[in-house]
């Protein structure tokens, strides 16, 4: 290892040097500092044993006789407090009597009196492989147990040796078998698991892909979807490893849909659910829903179209029928299938003396994934608003579009991990006096020399572990740059503030920068998923209280209301830009901005309006008395 390589690995250690020669530990202290920058110092092994319980070291150089208490029996006490640490002892050639004490306690290295460079850097050499090792393994360790954990909570794992005993089940997969560990240990695979295993066949590093069924302790059968894998050790078989999970749910009619499926050359399938059905369950009861399931298959099967032959209850409202398209025409098929739920949808159901008007919902696939691919079009209306969809290939596209979402996520980790979020800033200009009065913070990925916008990435980290750590990012960036510039506006989000950690994140920043407090406005982001209003509220008026200013963005349109204004007290109100393009051609918006400004001026709230994109836009926003802009107009985003 190179001396370049090893002084900046022991730059990032923690040393204590503990000499009761003043002499000694200013000579050697001097040289230790050329490798090490956070070291302090102690006169004898009581003073060292003290520091080292108070704070956490990586590495203990010592000498050996010292008042008090020697550097031995301070190694000793050390160690049984952390055995990892790593230990140096600096001796004289006279004190060889303390070497066997000195490796029975465990110390990792040796420096002889009188000490010189390629002594220490041979020492330290030694330590820094292993400290290197030891935090790679660390590194590696904590990303296999998160994998580990990732894959226990949402799989079940069954480890099997090479003769197909079972060796390992993790607790999901224990819950569903209804054992305890030691009543399935060493247990033959197949006596629990049945299926096409052909363990032969793995050997030959074939991976079984397919349905197991099961029996359960309490002799109920249960199906899995499940993976095996064999696991080689220089070319040596080792085990095998399945991963699965449960879908005795999909099973029963389900089963028998999908050996339908199977079986067919050109399968047809037309997923059918009850509009608002859990809606009817919980108004009306199990007894009422389960009867107009039965009357409503009766109408499905009385006028299927014709080139569908069976009908399967799937349960909850949802039915789905099934053909064979062979030499019907796909569009002809459509549009029976429109027609049929036009005509079910004018018919009523009458249930104890009630009528009712029934609505369905139809998702329509073909192939060998017509299934999945109907289901997943079930998913697609409801989530839409819509009631028919043909949905084939439905399953690539959300697969596409989970790949998607997967890169983004790793683009969010990489920039997080290498430092790629940046900030760039947008002038807010004061309408009256025509200048800049402050800038609004926007986050942007910096990578390979492009700027990625919050569009590509910030709701898919919403929907992960990252997003609060751009929120530190954006935090701290800005802060920093409040040294710079006189005031900024932070975008935050709720969901953000719903979290205590952003929460006290904040007020730690503010109070341990009060002179920046009063130059900071945070700009709301209002979200459709925001739970609590009182956490909100009295994050706002905490941090108001600091002298932090607030902003509603987007003020106008989606979730911004006025009753909001009531609670939350802002200082500025954002008018949504949607609001703001239509301003020189459309009397609605100008209506509504209108009634916007007038509303602020009379509560002494400061309007802002974004997008301000022309010199007929910022003539308008003028005319109608709005107090700041921002936009294209006067600048885009820039470096600062």
């Amino acid at each position: 290892m190179s001396f370049e390589k090893i002084i900046e690995k022991t730059k990032q250690l923690k040393v204590l040097f503990v000499e009761d020669n003043e002499e000694a530990r200013n000579t050697i202290g001097n040289l230790l500092k050329r490798f090490f920058i956070n070291l302090k110092t102690a006169t004898n092994g009581e003073e060292g044993l003290q520091k080292f319980k108070s704070e956490k070291f990586d590495l203990v150089i010592t000498d050996i006789n010292m008042p008090k208490m020697n550097g031995l029996d301070m190694l000793r006490e050390i160690k049984k407090i952390d055995d990892n640490v790593y230990t140096i002892v600096v001796t004289a050639y006279n004190e060889t009597e303390y070497f066997l004490d000195a490796i029975k306690i465990g110390v990792d290295g040796f420096i002889l009196k009188p000490i010189d460079l390629e002594q220490i850097i041979s020492v330290l050499e030694k330590i820094i492989k292993d400290y290197v090792n030891k935090t790679n393994a660390k590194k590696y360790y904590s990303l296999l147990k998160q994998y580990q954990d990732i894959v226990d909570k949402s799989s079940l794992v069954c480890k099997i040796d090479k003769n197909h005993k079972i060796t390992y089940a993790n607790q999901a997969l224990l819950n569903i078998l209804g054992y305890e560990f030691v009543e399935i240990q060493n247990k033959n695979f197949e006596s629990i698991f049945f299926g096409n295993v052909n363990f032969e066949s793995l050997k030959e590093h074939v991976i079984f892909n397919g349905i197991l069924k099961v029996f359960t302790k309490r002799d109920e059968i249960k199906y899995l979807n499940a993976i095996i894998k064999p696991f080689y050790e220089n070319d040596e078989l080792k085990e095998y490893i399945m991963l699965a999970y449960d879908i005795d749910d999909m099973m029963k009619p389900r089963r028998l849909l999908l050996d339908y499926i199977n079986t067919h050359q050109n399968p047809l399938v037309a997923e059918i659910y009850i509009e608002n059905f859990e809606n009817l369950r919980s108004l009306f009861g199990e007894e009422f829903t389960e009867r107009l399931e039965k009357k409503f298959e009766e109408i499905l099967k009385s006028s299927m179209p014709k080139c569908f032959k069976k009908i399967f209850y799937l349960d909850n409202g949802e039915f789905a029928i099934a053909g064979e398209l062979e030499n019907y025409d796909f569009g002809k098929v459509i549009k029976e299938l429109r027609e049929y739920q036009k005509n079910i949808n004018n018919s009523t159901i009458n249930i104890q003396g009630l009528e009712y008007d029934i609505s369905i919902l139809i998702s329509v696939a073909i192939g060998k994934d017509a299934y999945e691919n109907a289901r997943l079009g079930i998913r697609k209306i409801l989530k839409d608003h819509r009631s028919f969809i043909i949905a084939t290939n439905l399953k690539e596209q959300m697969k596409k579009v989970s790949k998607q979402n997967l890169e983004v996520l790793h683009l969010i980790k990489e920039a997080l991990d290498k430092k790629l979020f940046m900030c760039v800033y947008q002038p807010i200009i004061n309408n009256k006096t025509k200048k800049i009065e402050k800038y609004e913070t926007l986050v942007r990925i910096h990578k390979d020399g492009n700027y990625i916008v919050p569009a590509v990435f910030l709701d898919i980290a919403k929907k992960g572990s990252f997003y609060s750590r751009i929120t530190y990012e954006v935090l701290n960036i800005s802060f920093e740059k409040l040294k710079k510039l006189k005031e900024l506006s932070i975008n935050i989000s709720e969901i953000d503030i719903e979290k205590a950690s952003t929460r006290n994140y904040i007020y730690k920043l503010l109070q341990e920068n009060p002179d920046i407090a009063s130059r900071v406005t945070f700009e709301l982001l209002e979200d459709a998923n925001s739970r609590s209003s009182q956490e909100l509220e009295e994050f706002i008026k905490k941090i108001k209280s600091l002298g932090v200013k607030i902003a509603i963005d987007d003020f106008g349109t989606g979730y911004s209301n006025f009753i909001r204004l009531k609670k939350y007290q802002p200082d500025f109100l954002k008018i949504d830009g949607t609001l703001i393009r239509d301003l020189p051609n459309d009397s609605f918006s100008q209506s509504i901005v209108k009634a916007i400004v007038d509303f602020a001026n009379s509560n002494n709230i400061k309007t802002i309006a974004e997008f301000v994109e022309t010199e007929e836009i910022f003539q308008k926003v003028c005319e109608l008395g709005i107090d700041y802009s921002q936009g294209y107009y006067f600048s885009k985003p820039v470096l600062i």
